[in-house]
């Protein structure tokens, strides 16, 4: 018996489709190579830097004197994380450690009029790159201090504070002089605070406890929520988060405008009575009649922009 192949010449089946030579180059396809092959070997090298840069990693220490002028430090830091202390003696210094992945980046000092400025570049390149930064200053000097975007934090400081950061949390406690915190999108927390104080926030929220002195604060759009409040002079701005304030003694002269958050003041227990002004847009009013005596000294203007506004007594 005979057996005959079905293939056809060159090992291709028979009646199959044959190309009839090289593929073509058109100029379609030529452009087709010339913008996907650098494209795809850049995808390839960048994947391959970034995955060096992550493994990467140093890190080094640094300090820097930091000048007084008159009792008076004026600091702006790009450094991270920021922590004020107050010590005992010495000069006014900033520490920290800075790390980084492939690329290590350079600290950067200039002065900026009576203030300096200390900053470490972070570029896009160091997906690494990190840094946590403190302060020291001696007792009795003041401090102005602006952080390009970290938190501060800072606790135990008697003396005139002025606090501020472009993004970042603020935190203090068992601070005592006039204080003055602001940030343009963390949070704020604040606890034992003795003495003046204006504290802003351009959009979080604003948590306090136990605060003595005249009180302004004033939000964008963040709550505002303060315990055991004893100051006598007190104002609250709030661009549409909510107010709660307890009183542990009767304020003088308490005032919160709300463009919308709801209002809740919880006044200590006893005798004393309030001179109460109240307006609610929209919202409900909730004051207890043995509240309110247009004869009191002590004098509370509530006004609320869509939220209901509540005063009670303690308890």
């Amino acid at each position: 018996m005979t057996f005959v192949s079905e293939t056809g010449s060159a090992g291709y089946p028979t009646g199959a489709w044959r190309p009839s030579g090289p593929l073509r180059m058109t100029p379609a396809r030529w452009a087709v190579l010339v913008v996907a092959v650098p494209v795809a070997l850049a995808l390839i090298g960048w994947t391959g830097f970034s995955i060096v840069s992550l493994l990467a990693k140093g890190s080094y220490p640094f300090s820097s004197v930091v000048q007084v002028h008159n009792g008076q430090v004026n600091e702006n830091l790009n450094l991270g994380n920021i922590t004020l202390r107050q010590v005992s003696g010495g000069a006014a210094r900033v520490t920290g450690t800075v790390q980084y992945g492939l690329f290590r980046p350079g600290l950067t000092e200039r002065a900026l009029g009576g203030a300096s400025a200390l900053g470490v570049n972070c570029d896009g390149v160091n997906d690494n790159c990190d840094v946590n930064a403190t302060l020291d200053v001696p007792a009795r000097t003041a401090v102005t201090l602006a952080s390009d975007g970290g938190n501060i934090a800072v606790s135990g400081f008697a003396g005139n504070l002025t606090l501020s950061a472009d993004g970042g949390n603020m935190t203090g406690s068992g601070l005592s002089g006039t204080i003055q915190i602001s940030t343009e999108g963390g949070n704020v927390g604040a606890g034992n605070l003795d003495g003046p104080m204006r504290m802003y926030t351009g959009g979080g929220d604003l948590n306090g406890n136990g605060l003595t002195g005249d009180l302004t604060v004033s939000t964008e759009g963040g709550n505002v929520n303060a315990n055991a409040v004893i100051s006598q002079q007190v104002y609250v701005q709030s661009g549409g988060g909510e107010v709660t304030l307890a009183f542990t003694q009767p304020p003088q002269n308490l005032q919160v405008i709300s463009e919308g958050g709801n209002v809740n003041l919880v006044l200590p227990n006893g005798g004393t009575t309030y001179d109460i002004s109240a307006h609610a847009q929209g919202g409900n009013l909730n004051i207890p009649s043995g509240l309110a005596s247009a004869a009191s000294h002590h004098t509370i203007a509530v006004t609320s922009g869509g939220g209901d506004i509540t005063i009670s007594r303690a308890g």
